[in-house]
């Protein structure tokens, strides 16, 4: 028997014979059949092989996670377009949160988060343990953003303003798709992937929930804040998880 490497073992049916300081290998046929105890070491290097790799992740939840994030998005579209009593604008800030409207919403979020961690599952995705903690404070920080900027968008709702920084708030899908993407870059494109989607389970229908808000205190309907959550979401975040798709190293 020999090694191959530190954890794999190979039967080598050759003879040798020492001749004058010179190893001289018998020849043998590789196509004949291992019989008798060489088949029986074969099966023993292959059980041992198999007993050294390592586990297979199973990609439990990862096919839910487009269509529950379209879901979820949907739903808190729907919810966020009752008559909600809407925060106010002064001073070009947020003033007088209604608890009730607050309480819903760090409700959604705390459903978005643990559906992310659900459906992603980071210790199976991740190499490292410190990259799934990381990841959990990327879900974590961006539902904390995502509840800022939807009572940002509701406070609009009464007021004679009409909600600017679009731009900005493309980057609040955009940016922690990319950066749980980093995360995974070692552990192959299905992995970052599969991390990046993860942040859209928060993100997305805490958009959309916000736009909602917004279309109730105007002449606006479920349709036209699911329409602004395709325009400054979706797609910012569909092109978040092309760039981390198409990273080549794996």
């Amino acid at each position: 028997m020999t090694s191959r490497d530190g954890t794999h073992l190979q039967p080598v049916p050759d003879v040798v014979e020492f001749r004058d300081n010179r190893v001289a290998p018998l020849p043998v046929d590789d196509a004949a059949p291992l019989t008798g105890r060489w088949a029986e070491l074969a099966a023993e290097a292959a059980r041992l092989d198999d007993a050294l790799a390592p586990p297979r992740r199973e990609p439990t939840g990862a096919r839910l996670l487009v269509p529950v994030t379209a879901g979820l998005t949907v739903l808190l579209a729907l919810l966020g377009s009752q008559a909600w009593q809407l925060p106010t604008r002064a001073g070009g800030g947020v003033t007088a949160v209604p608890q009730s409207l607050l309480t819903f919403l760090l409700l959604c979020a705390a459903v978005c988060v643990w559906a992310a961690g659900r459906l992603v599952r980071p210790d199976d995705v991740l190499g490292s343990s410190a990259a799934v903690r990381v990841w959990w404070l990327v879900v974590a920080g961006s539902a904390v953003v995502s509840v800022t900027a939807a009572l940002s968008l509701a406070s609009y709702a009464g007021s004679d303003e009409r909600p600017g920084a679009l731009a900005a708030r493309c980057l609040v899908p955009l940016v922690p798709a990319v950066l749980a993407g980093l995360l995974a870059r070692t552990d192959g494109r299905a992995a970052r992937v599969r991390a990046a989607l993860g942040t859209g389970v928060v993100t997305l229908p805490l958009l959309a929930v916000g736009w909602a808000l917004l279309a109730s205190g105007a002449p606006a309907t479920t349709g036209d804040a699911l329409g602004m959550t395709l325009l400054s979401g979706v797609a910012p975040f569909a092109a978040a998880i092309a760039f981390v798709a198409a990273d080549r190293r794996r």
